[in-house]
């Protein structure tokens, strides 16, 4: 079993799912591995880019997975030994946030893991590691590392690099994370005020929603149907909720 961790450090987090591949479109929140060869600088950049990002007003998720494993606290507190049980989830909260430990099975997908965020209200989710995946990604290329990347040209969106050398794709130097989060606000820009994502019908009458209920609502069912067995690029999704007898029954 793995597991994953994910913390929110916001009183607001109220609920926008993150997107999930391979429905990429079909996803309200944008998702971006950043990928590179073990100490090219993967932590560095995304902790250098979360100021900027911030600074934009973007909302943003960190996704990570420790491969070697790690603690949700120091062996023996309270907090450890609810982990150590055989609890699905543990919620951890305080007065600065909120840490959630979630078991999974060691072949769970990245879209899998994303739908364990749907309580978040975030704009974007930063995933390190994970290139494997059919999520847009950012490689950071170091020439000390070795001259070739560990990515694809062809399957990157952006490079973050210390080397001058030419790339097929959008390159920035590592000294510069202002730019690549101009980058990533212009090619992932945040939803429109206003953009309806679904129609909801309530008892025969259309109920008009405004973009964080449609993101909510839409985000949501798809990221648990991308988790769903059997189930592949579906192109229409109608789902029916009963309370008691339908309008008009008896």
């Amino acid at each position: 079993m793995r597991t994953y961790w994910f913390c929110c450090a916001d009183s607001r987090c109220s609920g926008k799912p993150a997107r999930a591949a391979p429905w990429g479109e079909r996803f309200v929140i944008p998702v971006v591995c950043v990928v590179g060869k073990h100490n090219a600088g993967k932590t560095t950049l995304i902790e250098r880019l979360m100021p900027h990002l911030h600074e934009s007003g973007r909302r943003v998720a960190i996704v990570k997975h420790a491969a070697h494993g790690f603690t949700m606290d120091r062996e023996g507190s309270d907090s450890w030994r609810l982990t150590q049980t055989d609890a699905v989830a543990v919620l951890v909260s305080g007065p600065g946030g909120a840490v959630l430990s979630c078991k999974l099975p060691d072949d769970a997908t990245l879209p899998q893991i994303l739908a364990l965020l749907p309580m978040l209200d975030i704009d974007l989710v930063l995933v390190e590691g994970h290139r494997r995946s059919d999520f847009p990604k950012i490689e950071v290329h170091r020439a000390a590392l070795g001259s070739d990347l560990l990515v694809s040209e062809d399957d990157l969106i952006a490079i973050v690099t210390d080397n001058v050398r030419t790339f097929s794709v959008p390159a920035f130097p590592t000294s510069n994370p202002q730019s690549l989060a101009a980058f990533l606000d212009e090619r992932f820009p945040r939803p429109r005020a206003g953009r309806e994502l679904i129609r909801l019908t309530i008892d025969g009458e259309d109920i008009p929603t405004n973009a964080f209920a449609s993101a909510v609502i839409s985000g949501g069912i798809w990221g648990m149907l991308s988790a769903l067995k059997g189930v592949s690029e579906p192109k229409d999704v109608r789902i029916e909720l009963r309370r008691g007898p339908a309008k008009g029954e008896t």
